[in-house]
């Protein structure tokens, strides 16, 4: 699913001015992430006290419409807040319109990994809402076309962000990941 996203930071002033920015972009979703992946340039940045976005616009190298909108609205956005654009610009799409979800993939519960190499079959659209326990896609293994395939649940309530799309998948890659909702901490939500 489209979304922004931003490590968790324990300043909660920080905080709150990287959720404030990420929701700009006017995505369905901002999603908030583990921040455990030692190195990063996006970590060293934000314990500094800079602000630092991601993005999802897109999948499987390709560009949509309603991504570059929200990448073009988001950037514009951030420079006329942090004070390096002059002007004034109003909210966009699911921001404007009070439909955007604040999420968070942190618990590993989120992530589903495929236990041996195979072929996707998604059963339900990114950003749909699902339960903890539902099915969301089957895994086919091709070695073994007698057998059903593996249903793949989800571990936690949430919304489906991210479903494998490249085939085949290779085993241990993450073919699910549901976003849980994650209580806002700025006052642009």
């Amino acid at each position: 699913a489209q979304c922004s996203s931003y490590h968790e930071v324990e300043d909660p002033d920080q905080a709150a001015v990287i959720e404030d920015t990420a929701r700009w972009f006017g995505t369905p979703f901002v999603m908030v992430y583990q921040n455990e992946t030692p190195g990063l340039m996006v970590s060293e940045a934000e314990r500094l006290g800079k602000i630092t976005i991601g993005t999802e616009l897109g999948w499987g190298e390709s560009v949509n419409p309603d991504g570059v909108q929200y990448a073009r609205h988001g950037i514009r956005a951030a420079a006329i807040h942090h004070g390096q654009l002059a002007g004034d610009i109003q909210p966009i799409a699911h921001h404007a319109d009070g439909t955007q979800i604040l999420t968070a993939i942190i618990d590993r519960a989120c992530y589903v990994p495929a236990p041996f190499p195979g072929h996707y079959e998604p059963l339900m659209a990114c950003g749909a809402p699902v339960a903890a326990g539902q099915t969301v896609g089957n895994l086919h293994d091709f070695y073994r076309v007698d057998d059903l395939p593996w249903p793949v649940r989800a571990g936690v309530d949430g919304y489906v962000l991210s479903q494998a799309f490249r085939q085949p998948v290779r085993q241990g890659s993450h073919i699910l990941v549901v976003a849980q909702e994650y209580p806002a901490r700025s006052d642009s939500s």
